[in-house]
């Protein structure tokens, strides 16, 4: 065949087809360029808009952008609570920006947009006094504003006396409770942490900003449903959301130093022959912000129950004794008896470097010294029998603690920026408690009851412990718009030893039949914990045009823990080996997930999918020579899936589902027997495999900017697969407890509230309804025989108990479990410029039914309470008073409660034009406060009364320094909030 140009007609046509598929490369490369070129045709245009004379951000301000003399817009926005105004997918070409908000003149301006975004700086709108003049409208205007992920509260809204600080006038904010602990929800979420002015405040402790700043610096509070640093850079949402409160200060408040100082001191009025003891609570606070800059001091000291800090130390130590004393039988829990508490701190933050650099830290010193008193009993429902519990004893305890916090946020361009967050905690503690138990067996077959058991006990020691843990991040921007690329990880490394006693006698009575069977424990024990974890995460992100975006995210996570418990017979001397243990628990987890995101006009939904493999190695070896090691693998595949969009321009819809694993802890996996209380002992189980959680939780919000009414939803429920659950068996009436992979277990709850103002009248109708179902098992023993399984000192023998445990499974009945708990608060509130009266009332439902038994009717218990709340001030003179009387009682319990009036007052004189306060508190005045507990866990009932502070009172004097001055706020005097009477 002949060749053409040297080449064959084959080698021809090869050729053709190569410069024809180089052709088509080119062709659909230079397609591909224009389209990348168009779809980066867009930008974005940002502006912060400010009130001219105040310098104050406005937000939910109108703008709209058009290009001129258009008839339409080519989009439009509402500046955000901080005033920050963000308009996206602009062409480039000339527009008019024109920004309106009632009260305030039209702001326009002409711009251009080029070939990259436009930061057109502050656009200052000026006041329209006429029109101001005209509306007349009302001084505090819409107290509520709500837009996507945040509600914002104006301060001056509710009404709060000079002594005030920030936790009272949270109270009085719709949806935001605060329990006895000090702890804040709101709508039922748990609030993480406070900012000022978006700089954090004491890094993740709410408590240390609501119990130690003052009312009168706030202007706003804005609650924000906050989503992770890495998801606020990105935009695609990774589940770690958090609710946070962030607080507007007053401008004037913005420029200079201002503080207080206050203490005062009373003694208890008793009801009874009791004998009182002094009061006492001395505060200072000490603050000075700028713009760039805050600083703050706080001290605290009182004996009247008001903690005014989380108390890690205290937390620590609880957790190494797995719930010391009482475990099982209630009580003890924290808030319970009389505290005494005192903590220091400073906290600093500060923008750097031209706003490039936000740098953070602070200190803190705490320390508690608590002393309960308790009686409690338990009803325990079997198949054919219950068993009785009485309890009665004292505890004490001290904790102590410092902690060092910071954090650094740089930005070294636009596309890069770093987030690094470190903090160490250390401290100390001990603790002495004793009870005497009482136990009898009621037999539903002959209605005879008959004494089972009885003991005492005894418990002390004392615990070091140190935590530290932090997290890093990096944040870049890439080539492309809306490209970006994190790297993320965080540490965390903690220590805990405990040296104690355990003292207990036994008595299991043989009713005639038989002897009665008396055991005695008089032990000493050293214990160390120690846990590790790592954890890094990476994601990439890639727009794919469209308002369609992508990404692609993998993290690995490390986490051992180990315990090592040397137990000693204090009578011989040597080592109990059977209470004496080693146990090492490895555990990595890796996540390897893709995302999708579609972000249209006021509407986004995000799905995506993860396999998530886990490996789980536990060893065990006890001082008896028993040893296991076990390794477990996993995968699972969980999906995603978020969807938000907003309704209208009032109100926004959001729901996420999300799926973890859930590892078993290490008191769950240790094998050596708690035998604190000897009427309940509880072993481990090696044996424990990690579970799924599946998680949806979603929220609905409506604000009228007209009627000033709002509501807001929130919604949430989870199901576990192969969950752990606990398996009980009773032998002599001593419960003996461990923890086994069980049924799958169901919860979800529902939250709502509505606040409806009634025009120009200065009354408020609020409503806040909760509402929580669960349905979950646990096993219970009917038959089976626990001296068989126990060694001569008590403890458990492992290889013969799972050597039978097809046997003992068999005997486990599945006990079912469902749960009702309903909750309504309605209040009114009526407000003028001297006079703040809000009339409440609350009824609380909690309600248990377990399959094992037709539980009696005291397992359904009812809460009610009246309530009425008042604050008067007679601004020229400087005098004011506020108080409230709750009136409370109870239905459903197995003893009967009495009812109980509970009457707070408290007056306060301002002196020195208003540079001094002086006020006198009465708490519980009418002496009726008391502690009551009721839980319904599994298939048992628990009722608990614990002593608590009663009527007294205490008179202090308060001064002020800085900018502090005027008649419309002021600082907390001492005092604390008073008992509260039962927990709600």
């Amino acid at each position: 065949m002949g060749k053409i140009h040297g080449r064959t007609p084959g080698e021809n046509k090869i050729m053709c087809m190569k410069r024809l598929n180089l052709k088509s490369c080119l062709t659909l490369f230079g397609l591909f360029l224009c389209a990348a070129m168009f779809a980066q045709s867009r930008y974005s245009v940002k502006a912060v808009i400010k009130d001219n004379s105040t310098e104050e951000a406005l937000s939910f301000v109108t703008a709209v952008v058009a290009q001129p003399g258009a008839d339409k817009p080519t989009a439009y926005a509402l500046s955000d609570e901080n005033g920050v105004l963000s308009i996206s997918e602009i062409k480039p070409g000339k527009y008019v920006i024109k920004a309106e908000l009632l009260g305030y003149k039209v702001f326009e301006k002409t711009f251009e947009v080029k070939d990259k975004d436009v930061d057109l700086g502050e656009l200052k709108l000026i006041p329209d006094e006429e029109q101001l003049a005209a509306a007349k409208v009302s001084a505090v205007g819409n107290p509520i504003q709500m837009k996507s992920d945040t509600i914002s509260f104006t301060a001056s809204s509710v009404k709060t006396t000079e002594n005030d600080v920030l936790e009272d006038l949270l109270k009085k904010i719709p949806g935001i409770e605060i329990s006895e602990d000090g702890s804040i929800t709101h709508n039922g979420r748990s609030i993480d942490k406070i900012t000022i002015d978006g700089k954090t405040f004491f890094m993740d402790d709410p408590q240390l900003a609501s119990k130690n700043l003052p009312a009168k610096i706030v202007d706003k509070v804005k609650v924000i449903e906050k989503k992770s640093d890495q998801a606020q850079f990105t935009g695609i949402d990774d589940g770690e959301e958090e609710t946070i409160i962030d607080l507007s200060v007053k401008p004037g408040m913005m420029n200079g130093t201002f503080g207080n100082a206050s203490a005062g001191g009373g003694h208890d009025v008793p009801s009874t022959d009791t004998k009182g003891d002094y009061r006492y609570q001395g505060l200072a606070f000490a603050g000075k912000f700028t713009e760039k800059t805050q600083l703050a001091f706080i001290l605290n000291a009182n004996n009247t129950n008001d903690r005014a800090f989380r108390d890690l130390s205290g937390e620590m130590m609880g957790n190494i004794r797995g719930g010391g004393m009482g475990r099982g039988q209630g009580g003890w829990g924290r808030g319970n008896g009389i505290t005494t508490s005192f903590m220091t701190g400073l906290s600093a933050a500060s923008n750097l470097f031209d706003d490039k650099m936000s740098l953070g830290g602070e200190y803190v010193y705490n320390s508690t010294d608590r002393n309960v008193e308790e009686e409690s009993t338990k009803t325990t429902y079997l198949e054919d029998s219950n068993l009785l519990y009485n309890s009665k004893g004292i505890s004490s305890s001290y904790s102590g603690g410092h902690r060092f916090g910071m954090r650094l946020e740089h930005k070294f361009s636009d596309n890069t920026s770093i987030i690094f967050q470190p903090q160490i905690n250390f401290g100390k503690g001990n603790f002495s408690e004793s009870s005497t138990d009482f136990t009898k067996t009621y037999y539903t077959s002959d209605g005879n009851t008959y004494n089972t058991n009885s003991s005492e006990k005894s418990n002390y020691g004392d615990n070091k412990n140190l935590s530290t843990q932090g997290f890093a991040l990096l944040r870049q921007r890439l080539w492309m718009p809306g490209q970006t690329m994190t790297i993320m990880g965080n540490y965390s490394i903690s220590t805990n030893n405990l040296n104690g006693y355990n003292t207990s006698t036994t008595t299991v009575f043989g009713n005639g039949s038989v002897d009665d069977d008396i055991t005695s424990v008089n032990q000493s024990y050293k214990q160390d914990q120690n846990s590790y974890s790592l954890w890094g995460n990476a994601t990439f992100t890639q727009p794919l045009g469209g308002n369609f975006y992508m990404e692609a995210n993998y993290s690995y996570s490390w986490n051992r823990s180990e315990s090592d418990k040397t137990t000693i017979d204090v009578e011989t001397g040597e080592v109990a080996a059977n209470y004496s243990n080693s146990i090492v628990n490895d555990y990595i987890n890796q996540e390897i997930g893709v995302n999708a995101l579609y972000q249209g006009d006021g509407f986004r939904v995000q799905v995506g999918m993860s396999a998530k493999p886990t490996k789980t190695h536990n060893y065990t070896a006890s001082a008896a020579d028993y040893k296991v090691g076990t390794t477990m693998y996993r995968i699972n595949w969980a999906p995603n899936a978020m969807m938000h969009f907003d309704i209208g321009e009032n109100g926004s819809f959001r729901t996420f589902y999300f799926g973890r694993s859930v590892q078993p802890g290490t008191s769950q996996l240790i094998t050596v027997a708690d035998n604190s209380n000897p009427l309940s002992v509880s072993f481990g189980n090696p044996n424990l495999s990690p579970y799924f959680s599946h998680g949806l939780r979603g929220d609905v919000r409506y604000n009228n900017k007209q009627s000033y009414a709002s509501v807001n939803a929130r919604w949430g429920a989870t199901y576990n697969d192969n969950p752990i659950v606990n398996a009980s068996w009773y032998t002599n009436g001593i419960a003996y407890t461990m923890p086994v992979n069980g049924k799958s277990n169901f919860s979800a709850d529902f939250n709502i509230y509505m606040n409806l103002p009634i025009k120009r009248s200065g009354f408020t109708i609020m409503n806040m309804s909760r509402f929580s179902w669960s349905s979950s098992s646990n096993y219970v023993g009917t038959d089976i025989n626990t001296s068989d399984y126990l060694k001569s000192d008590g403890s458990l023998d492992y290889d013969k108990f799972f050597g039978d445990y097809a046997v003992i499974k068999s005997k486990l009945v599945e006990n079912g479990t469902q749960s009702f708990n309903f909750t309504e608060r309605l209040s009114g509130k009526y407000r003028n410029d001297a006079l703040e009266l809000e009339l409440s009332g609350r009824t609380r439902i909690n309600s248990s039914r377990y399959s094992i038994e037709d539980v009696k009717d005291h397992t359904t218990t009812f809460n009610n309470q009246i309530r009425t709340t008042a604050t008067w001030t007679w601004a020229l003179v400087g005098l004011s008073a506020k108080g409230e009387f709750n009136y409370n009682w109870y239905n459903g319990y197995a003893t009967a409660q009495p009812s109980e009036y509970v009457l707070n007052l408290e007056i306060q004189k301002s002196l020195l034009n208003n540079k001094m306060t002086l006020s006198v508190k009465g708490y519980d005045i009418l002496g009726q406060a008391k502690n009551l507990t009721v839980t319904d866990t599994a298939n048992y009932h628990t009722e608990s009364k614990n002593n608590t502070l009663g009527r007294y009172l205490i008179l202090s004097l308060t001064y002020r320094f800085g900018n502090f001055g005027g008649n419309n706020g002021g600082m907390r005097g001492p005092g604390g909030p008073g008992p509260r009477g039962p927990r709600p």
